[in-house]
Protein backbone atom coordinates (compact mmCIF):
# COMPACT_ATOMS: atom_id res chain seq x y z
CA UNK A 1 0.00 0.00 0.00
CA UNK A 2 1.03 3.51 -0.79
CA UNK A 3 0.04 6.32 0.67
CA UNK A 4 1.05 10.01 -0.68
CA UNK A 5 0.88 12.51 1.90
CA UNK A 6 0.30 16.23 1.16
CA UNK A 7 1.69 18.58 3.80
CA UNK A 8 1.06 22.01 4.18
CA UNK A 9 3.95 22.74 6.61
CA UNK A 10 1.86 23.85 9.45
CA UNK A 11 3.23 21.69 12.35
CA UNK A 12 0.11 20.96 13.83
CA UNK A 13 -1.21 19.73 10.24
CA UNK A 14 1.87 17.75 10.14
CA UNK A 15 1.77 16.20 13.47
CA UNK A 16 -2.09 14.56 12.44
CA UNK A 17 -0.62 13.46 9.25
CA UNK A 18 3.19 11.83 10.46
CA UNK A 19 0.70 10.18 13.49
CA UNK A 20 -1.24 8.19 11.04
CA UNK A 21 1.60 6.93 8.43
CA UNK A 22 3.63 6.24 11.96
CA UNK A 23 0.97 3.76 12.43
CA UNK A 24 0.68 2.07 9.43
CA UNK A 25 3.71 0.16 9.25
CA UNK A 26 2.54 -1.54 6.17
CA UNK A 27 2.39 1.50 3.95
CA UNK A 28 4.88 3.06 1.66
CA UNK A 29 5.23 6.70 2.39
CA UNK A 30 5.57 9.84 -0.32
CA UNK A 31 5.78 13.36 1.42
CA UNK A 32 5.10 16.06 -0.84
CA UNK A 33 4.89 20.04 0.40
CA UNK A 34 2.52 21.90 -1.40
CA UNK A 35 3.21 25.57 -2.31
CA UNK A 36 0.81 27.85 -4.33
CA UNK A 37 2.24 30.60 -6.75
CA UNK A 38 -0.08 32.88 -4.41
CA UNK A 39 -2.37 32.91 -2.34
CA UNK A 40 -5.47 34.10 -4.44
CA UNK A 41 -4.65 30.99 -6.39
CA UNK A 42 -5.21 28.79 -3.49
CA UNK A 43 -8.40 30.39 -2.91
CA UNK A 44 -9.81 30.18 -6.11
CA UNK A 45 -9.13 26.69 -6.47
CA UNK A 46 -10.81 25.55 -3.00
CA UNK A 47 -13.86 27.05 -4.45
CA UNK A 48 -13.50 25.51 -7.97
CA UNK A 49 -13.08 22.28 -5.99
CA UNK A 50 -15.77 22.91 -3.59
CA UNK A 51 -18.28 23.19 -6.45
CA UNK A 52 -16.57 20.90 -9.46
CA UNK A 53 -15.28 18.43 -6.57
CA UNK A 54 -18.17 15.59 -6.86
CA UNK A 55 -18.04 15.31 -10.87
CA UNK A 56 -15.52 14.12 -13.26
CA UNK A 57 -13.08 16.26 -14.72
CA UNK A 58 -10.40 15.46 -17.46
CA UNK A 59 -7.12 14.35 -16.89
CA UNK A 60 -5.66 17.47 -19.13
CA UNK A 61 -8.06 19.81 -17.54
CA UNK A 62 -6.47 18.26 -14.07
CA UNK A 63 -2.86 19.05 -14.94
CA UNK A 64 -3.74 22.52 -16.10
CA UNK A 65 -5.48 23.50 -12.88
CA UNK A 66 -2.45 22.18 -10.93
CA UNK A 67 -0.05 23.55 -13.50
CA UNK A 68 -1.65 27.00 -13.02
CA UNK A 69 -2.02 27.49 -9.47
CA UNK A 70 1.00 25.30 -8.10
CA UNK A 71 4.56 26.89 -7.35
CA UNK A 72 6.19 25.40 -10.62
CA UNK A 73 8.83 22.82 -8.82
CA UNK A 74 6.14 21.95 -6.38
CA UNK A 75 4.10 20.60 -9.53
CA UNK A 76 7.43 19.31 -11.31
CA UNK A 77 7.30 16.64 -7.83
CA UNK A 78 3.37 15.96 -7.92
CA UNK A 79 3.46 14.80 -11.86
CA UNK A 80 6.38 12.44 -10.42
CA UNK A 81 3.61 10.56 -8.69
CA UNK A 82 2.57 7.93 -10.82
CA UNK A 83 0.45 5.70 -8.32
CA UNK A 84 -0.85 5.57 -4.93
CA UNK A 85 -3.52 3.71 -2.84
CA UNK A 86 -4.18 6.33 -0.91
CA UNK A 87 -4.01 10.66 -0.65
CA UNK A 88 -3.90 11.95 2.70
CA UNK A 89 -3.71 15.31 4.18
CA UNK A 90 -4.87 17.84 7.28
CA UNK A 91 -5.31 21.76 6.40
CA UNK A 92 -7.83 23.56 4.12
CA UNK A 93 -5.37 25.05 1.36
CA UNK A 94 -3.83 20.93 0.73
CA UNK A 95 -7.62 19.62 0.26
CA UNK A 96 -8.26 20.85 -3.18
CA UNK A 97 -4.91 19.32 -4.59
CA UNK A 98 -6.11 15.89 -2.55
CA UNK A 99 -9.13 15.31 -4.14
CA UNK A 100 -7.70 16.60 -8.13
CA UNK A 101 -4.53 14.46 -7.10
CA UNK A 102 -6.62 11.47 -6.10
CA UNK A 103 -8.36 11.51 -9.38
CA UNK A 104 -5.74 11.58 -11.44
CA UNK A 105 -4.31 8.55 -9.53
CA UNK A 106 -7.41 6.99 -9.05
CA UNK A 107 -6.76 6.82 -5.04
CA UNK A 108 -8.85 6.99 -2.05
CA UNK A 109 -8.89 10.54 -0.51
CA UNK A 110 -8.80 11.25 3.27
CA UNK A 111 -8.98 14.53 4.88
CA UNK A 112 -7.82 15.03 8.76
CA UNK A 113 -10.16 17.83 9.30
CA UNK A 114 -13.47 19.88 7.71
CA UNK A 115 -10.83 21.72 4.77
CA UNK A 116 -12.68 25.24 3.99
CA UNK A 117 -14.82 25.78 1.63
CA UNK A 118 -14.43 22.67 0.07
CA UNK A 119 -15.94 20.50 3.13
CA UNK A 120 -16.16 16.68 3.57
CA UNK A 121 -18.47 15.75 0.76
CA UNK A 122 -16.04 14.72 -2.31
CA UNK A 123 -13.65 12.57 -0.07
CA UNK A 124 -13.43 9.03 0.44
CA UNK A 125 -12.93 9.58 4.65
CA UNK A 126 -12.93 12.64 7.03
CA UNK A 127 -11.64 12.11 10.09
CA UNK A 128 -13.47 14.58 12.57
CA UNK A 129 -12.55 15.77 15.74
CA UNK A 130 -15.40 16.43 17.97
CA UNK A 131 -15.83 20.04 17.30
CA UNK A 132 -16.68 19.06 14.05
CA UNK A 133 -19.21 16.18 14.27
CA UNK A 134 -22.50 18.43 14.11
CA UNK A 135 -21.47 20.07 10.52
CA UNK A 136 -20.73 16.45 9.47
CA UNK A 137 -24.53 15.43 10.51
CA UNK A 138 -25.51 11.87 9.34
CA UNK A 139 -22.06 10.98 6.93
CA UNK A 140 -20.99 7.95 6.02
CA UNK A 141 -17.72 9.04 5.12
CA UNK A 142 -16.71 10.21 8.51
CA UNK A 143 -14.34 9.22 11.35
CA UNK A 144 -15.20 10.31 14.50
CA UNK A 145 -12.49 11.11 16.95
CA UNK A 146 -12.68 13.45 20.07
CA UNK A 147 -9.30 15.02 19.49
CA UNK A 148 -7.00 14.92 16.07
CA UNK A 149 -4.62 12.41 15.70
CA UNK A 150 -0.78 12.92 16.10
CA UNK A 151 2.40 10.71 16.83
CA UNK A 152 2.44 10.20 20.31
CA UNK A 153 2.28 6.16 21.33
CA UNK A 154 2.57 4.72 25.01
CA UNK A 155 4.06 1.93 23.75
CA UNK A 156 7.19 4.19 22.62
CA UNK A 157 7.46 6.88 24.96
CA UNK A 158 7.52 3.79 27.72
CA UNK A 159 9.86 2.51 25.68
CA UNK A 160 12.19 5.04 25.64
CA UNK A 161 11.90 5.89 29.39
CA UNK A 162 14.35 3.94 31.07
CA UNK A 163 17.18 5.92 28.75
CA UNK A 164 16.01 9.09 29.17
CA UNK A 165 16.17 8.78 32.73
CA UNK A 166 19.44 7.64 32.73
CA UNK A 167 21.06 9.93 29.83
CA UNK A 168 19.68 12.92 31.75
CA UNK A 169 21.18 11.27 35.28
CA UNK A 170 17.81 12.31 37.20
CA UNK A 171 16.93 11.69 40.72
CA UNK A 172 14.16 8.63 42.15
CA UNK A 173 11.19 11.28 42.16
CA UNK A 174 7.99 12.78 40.99
CA UNK A 175 8.36 14.44 37.69
CA UNK A 176 5.83 16.96 36.39
CA UNK A 177 6.11 18.43 32.81
CA UNK A 178 4.88 21.11 31.67
CA UNK A 179 3.84 22.15 28.29
CA UNK A 180 2.54 25.76 27.73
CA UNK A 181 1.37 27.46 24.30
CA UNK A 182 0.93 30.96 23.77
CA UNK A 183 -2.07 33.55 22.45
CA UNK A 184 -4.34 33.22 20.37
CA UNK A 185 -7.93 35.22 20.10
CA UNK A 186 -9.14 33.77 23.29
CA UNK A 187 -6.69 32.84 25.76
CA UNK A 188 -3.18 34.48 26.43
CA UNK A 189 -0.53 33.88 29.19
CA UNK A 190 0.88 36.64 30.94
CA UNK A 191 4.12 37.49 32.94
CA UNK A 192 1.78 37.59 36.03
CA UNK A 193 0.67 34.18 34.94
CA UNK A 194 4.35 32.67 34.53
CA UNK A 195 5.33 34.15 37.96
CA UNK A 196 2.54 32.70 39.40
CA UNK A 197 3.55 29.40 37.71
CA UNK A 198 7.10 29.61 38.88
CA UNK A 199 5.76 30.31 42.85
CA UNK A 200 3.40 27.25 42.91
CA UNK A 201 5.99 25.35 41.16
CA UNK A 202 9.05 26.38 43.52
CA UNK A 203 6.39 25.71 46.56
CA UNK A 204 5.24 22.00 44.84
CA UNK A 205 9.00 21.35 44.22
CA UNK A 206 9.51 21.15 47.95
CA UNK A 207 6.38 20.18 49.21
CA UNK A 208 6.72 17.05 47.09
CA UNK A 209 10.24 16.32 46.34
CA UNK A 210 9.55 17.17 42.71
CA UNK A 211 11.47 17.59 39.64
CA UNK A 212 9.42 19.96 37.00
CA UNK A 213 10.50 19.92 32.88
CA UNK A 214 9.21 22.76 31.12
CA UNK A 215 8.96 23.56 27.44
CA UNK A 216 7.00 26.69 25.80
CA UNK A 217 5.76 27.06 22.27
CA UNK A 218 6.47 29.25 19.26
CA UNK A 219 3.21 30.94 20.14
CA UNK A 220 4.26 31.66 23.43
CA UNK A 221 4.90 35.94 24.19
CA UNK A 222 8.17 36.45 24.56
CA UNK A 223 8.01 38.20 27.10
CA UNK A 224 6.89 34.87 29.02
CA UNK A 225 9.61 33.02 27.78
CA UNK A 226 12.17 35.23 28.78
CA UNK A 227 11.27 35.37 32.28
CA UNK A 228 10.73 31.61 32.83
CA UNK A 229 13.87 31.13 31.21
CA UNK A 230 15.72 33.31 33.78
CA UNK A 231 13.77 31.57 36.68
CA UNK A 232 13.47 27.95 35.57
CA UNK A 233 16.71 27.91 34.69
CA UNK A 234 18.20 29.25 37.49
CA UNK A 235 16.72 26.27 40.18
CA UNK A 236 17.79 22.70 40.51
CA UNK A 237 14.22 21.29 40.63
CA UNK A 238 14.14 22.07 36.77
CA UNK A 239 16.22 19.72 34.87
CA UNK A 240 15.20 20.26 32.11
CA UNK A 241 13.73 23.90 29.98
CA UNK A 242 13.16 23.70 26.28
CA UNK A 243 12.59 26.21 24.17
CA UNK A 244 11.44 25.35 20.49
CA UNK A 245 14.24 25.52 17.16
CA UNK A 246 17.02 25.88 20.18
CA UNK A 247 19.70 23.38 20.62
CA UNK A 248 19.65 20.23 22.31
CA UNK A 249 21.31 17.12 23.56
CA UNK A 250 18.25 15.08 22.88
CA UNK A 251 16.62 14.11 19.64
CA UNK A 252 12.87 15.22 21.05
CA UNK A 253 13.04 17.03 23.93
CA UNK A 254 9.56 17.52 23.77
CA UNK A 255 8.72 14.06 23.36
CA UNK A 256 11.07 13.15 26.13
CA UNK A 257 9.48 15.63 28.90
CA UNK A 258 6.08 13.56 27.79
CA UNK A 259 8.02 9.87 28.27
CA UNK A 260 9.84 10.83 31.54
CA UNK A 261 6.77 12.93 33.13
CA UNK A 262 4.45 11.04 35.48
CA UNK A 263 2.38 14.10 35.45
CA UNK A 264 1.50 16.47 32.89
CA UNK A 265 0.35 20.24 32.89
CA UNK A 266 -0.76 21.68 29.36
CA UNK A 267 -2.48 25.55 28.93
CA UNK A 268 -5.75 25.23 27.55
CA UNK A 269 -5.03 27.47 25.06
CA UNK A 270 -2.99 24.59 22.76
CA UNK A 271 -5.99 22.09 21.27
CA UNK A 272 -3.10 19.75 20.01
CA UNK A 273 -0.69 20.00 22.96
CA UNK A 274 -3.90 18.87 24.78
CA UNK A 275 -4.78 15.94 22.21
CA UNK A 276 -0.65 15.16 22.54
CA UNK A 277 -0.81 15.04 26.56
CA UNK A 278 -3.70 12.92 26.48
CA UNK A 279 -2.50 10.18 24.31
CA UNK A 280 0.52 9.80 26.02
CA UNK A 281 -1.13 7.59 29.22
CA UNK A 282 0.66 10.05 31.72
CA UNK A 283 -1.87 12.06 34.20
CA UNK A 284 -2.84 15.19 32.36
CA UNK A 285 -4.02 18.28 34.03
CA UNK A 286 -5.11 20.92 31.45
CA UNK A 287 -4.59 24.04 33.02
CA UNK A 288 -6.69 27.42 31.94
CA UNK A 289 -4.74 31.15 31.84
CA UNK A 290 -5.62 34.31 31.37
CA UNK A 291 -8.91 35.10 29.49
CA UNK A 292 -8.92 37.58 26.84
CA UNK A 293 -12.71 37.04 26.35
CA UNK A 294 -15.20 35.94 28.61
CA UNK A 295 -16.46 33.10 27.02
CA UNK A 296 -14.74 30.56 26.54
CA UNK A 297 -13.78 29.08 22.92
CA UNK A 298 -15.43 25.71 21.79
CA UNK A 299 -12.47 23.02 22.58
CA UNK A 300 -13.71 23.60 26.16
CA UNK A 301 -17.05 21.52 24.92
CA UNK A 302 -14.41 18.58 24.15
CA UNK A 303 -12.25 19.15 27.27
CA UNK A 304 -15.33 18.95 29.38
CA UNK A 305 -15.89 15.11 27.59
CA UNK A 306 -12.63 14.30 28.29
CA UNK A 307 -12.85 14.93 31.80
CA UNK A 308 -15.98 12.95 32.29
CA UNK A 309 -14.64 10.17 30.34
CA UNK A 310 -11.23 10.62 33.15
CA UNK A 311 -9.19 11.47 30.54
CA UNK A 312 -8.11 14.69 31.72
CA UNK A 313 -8.44 16.66 34.98
CA UNK A 314 -9.44 20.31 34.58
CA UNK A 315 -8.03 23.54 36.87
CA UNK A 316 -7.31 27.48 36.80
CA UNK A 317 -4.24 28.22 38.70
CA UNK A 318 -5.26 29.18 42.00
CA UNK A 319 -6.29 25.21 41.98
CA UNK A 320 -3.05 24.26 40.57
CA UNK A 321 -1.49 22.89 43.47
CA UNK A 322 -4.20 21.42 45.11
CA UNK A 323 -4.57 19.65 41.84
CA UNK A 324 -0.63 18.77 41.66
CA UNK A 325 -1.03 17.05 45.03
CA UNK A 326 -4.17 14.93 44.63
CA UNK A 327 -2.26 14.05 41.25
CA UNK A 328 0.81 12.84 42.77
CA UNK A 329 -0.33 11.56 46.22
CA UNK A 330 -3.64 9.69 44.63
CA UNK A 331 -2.86 8.64 41.12
CA UNK A 332 -6.05 7.36 38.94
CA UNK A 333 -5.68 4.88 36.32
CA UNK A 334 -7.17 8.06 33.86
CA UNK A 335 -7.80 6.42 30.16
CA UNK A 336 -6.09 8.01 27.49
CA UNK A 337 -7.03 9.02 23.81
CA UNK A 338 -6.58 6.36 20.90
CA UNK A 339 -7.85 8.51 18.04
CA UNK A 340 -4.46 7.84 16.06
CA UNK A 341 -5.49 4.04 16.00
CA UNK A 342 -9.21 5.17 15.49
CA UNK A 343 -8.15 7.03 12.36
CA UNK A 344 -6.19 4.26 11.03
CA UNK A 345 -8.36 1.67 11.48
CA UNK A 346 -10.84 4.18 9.34
CA UNK A 347 -8.09 4.45 6.32
CA UNK A 348 -7.40 0.27 6.40
CA UNK A 349 -11.35 -0.48 6.46
CA UNK A 350 -11.82 1.46 3.35
CA UNK A 351 -9.23 0.06 1.28
CA UNK A 352 -10.60 -3.01 2.91
CA UNK A 353 -14.01 -1.95 0.87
Amino acid sequence: MKVVVLSDKKPGHYNQSLGIVQNMTECQMEWLEIQYRDKWRDNILRVFTSICGGIGLSASLIHSLLWWSLDISCYDALIKIQDADVILSAGSSVGAINLLLGKILHAKTVTCGRPSPIGIRHFDLAILPMLSWKRAKNRRNVCKTIGVPNPISVDILNIKRPSLLNSLKLKDCPRIGILLGGTDQHETITVEDAKQLFEICSIVSKRMNAELLLTTSRRTPSEVTAYLKSTFESVDWCPLFVEPNTPSELDNPYNAILAISDLLIVSADSFSMVCEAASSGRNVIVLSLSQRHQKQPKRYIVYQHMLEQSIINMCILEELAQQITTAITQPSDNTYLQDTQKSVSAIRQLLEA
